[in-house]
């Protein structure tokens, strides 16, 4: 599978959905996970509250990571997954 570049658009005036703008950023980051989880066939995401009132996740037995973390490497074996 070739991968997508993402280039610099040309300067502009451009129009933006207002889709999801009201869900909550961990909501967002959640259910991104577990779309990409549940496509890679995980059974469980755990989270942790740590510090600060943050949170940590682990799919399945990996370890705990943030919430960008976990989804840049379910990410990665999903476009391995597809090659």
């Amino acid at each position: 599978m070739k991968k997508v570049k993402i280039i610099e658009a040309k300067e502009g005036t451009y129009g933006a959905t207002l889709e999801n703008t009201r869900m909550r950023q961990r909501d967002k980051l959640e259910e991104t996970m577990v779309n990409l989880a549940s496509f890679l066939g995980a059974t469980v995401i755990k989270r942790a509250c740590i510090q600060g009132g943050s949170y940590i996740y682990s799919v399945d037995s990996d370890s705990f990571q943030s919430a960008s973390n976990v989804i840049l490497d379910l990410s990665r074996k999903v476009a391995i997954q597809q090659s």
